[in-house]
Order: structure tokens, then sequence, then C-alpha cells
């Protein structure tokens, strides 16, 4: 099992645009956003994330400008279109990937307190840890029980996280 054998030891919160993505809850949301909803508008995401339009302008700028997303017409106005991010952090024998579910997941903990909670407790490791669990929870390769015993949690906790990150790996 991939989670078993896996090295959890190298910090996610560290330089760069991916790493400030992760960092900033409403700029992962308008990524998510863009991403599940291709060729949409400022406007778009302004009325439906109920966002500042200064706010959206600004990150969706950060998001172009890191390569994240790009302007998907000519027109006006202006559309844009997400990519794919699959980056991966590397330092010694430690490797984490950086993919739109975890950044999807990081998004939700602006509107799921079991999510935003662990990551209080855990950091964004332990919440990547715990989507590649949810991963497998849903493939049924793993059950909550498994978690919480592989990662000294309550059993309570890891599965309540699992559940929170289900639609994540699902959609």
């Amino acid at each position: 099992m991939a989670t078993r054998e896996a090295n959890w030891d190298t910090p996610l919160d560290t330089g760069g645009e991916a790493f400030e993505l992760l960092g900033n809850p409403r700029k992962a949301w308008i990524y998510t956003y863009i991403r599940h909803h291709p060729e949409t508008t400022i406007q778009d995401i302004v009325e439906t994330l109920d966002l500042p339009q200064r706010t959206v302008y600004e990150y969706v700028d950060d998001l172009e400008t890191a390569g994240f997303v790009e302007q998907s017409n000519d027109g006006r106005p202006a559309e844009y279109t997400a990519h794919d991010i699959d980056l991966h952090l590397v330092t010694g024998d430690s490797e984490r990937q950086i993919t739109p579910e975890l950044i999807e997941a990081i998004a939700r903990r602006t509107r799921d307190e079991d999510i935003d909670t662990y990551i209080d407790r855990h950091g964004l490791d332990g919440l990547a840890i715990a989507l590649e669990y949810a991963r497998e929870y849903v493939d049924g390769s793993v059950t909550h029980q498994i978690m919480a015993r592989e990662r000294n949690l309550s059993p309570m906790e890891a599965g309540v996280i699992l559940d929170a990150l289900r639609p994540v790996v699902e959609d």
C-alpha cells in the first residue's frame, strides 16, 4: 500500500508560487473553481464564490503569472481555463506531490471545519498524507482504522478527515 511505504518527512510550506497557492485557501478556491468550470469569467467567479472583484482579479492575475491558469479566448469578457498541476517536491529521499486534488482540499478548508481543524493540527503535510489515504479509502483498500493505527490518530479523527476528503477524491 502506497501510504505505508511512503516517507512523509518533506514539508510543503516552503517556497515558490505553488506553495503560495497552498497557503492561500481563497486563491486555491479560485483555481479549483476555474478547473471545474473551464472558460469561466471573473464575474462568474465573483458571483459564485462571493469574493470581492478586486481580489478575484488580483488572484487570477497571480495564477496566470504562475502558469496555473490562462486566458482561453481573445474576447471580452476574458475567459479562463486551469492547467493541471502535477509538481513534485523532492528533498533527499522524501517526495511530495502537489496536485489539483491537494489544492482543492486546501480550498475546502474555508468551508469545511473538519479539514480546517485537521490542517491546524497536522499541517499541509498531514493533509497530503490524509489525501493519499482518502484515495485508498475510496477504492476500498484501507479503512479509517488502518489510517488511525499507521498515523497514530484516533479512529474518529481518521474517519472524519477521510469522509471530508471523499468528495475531493471522487470528483
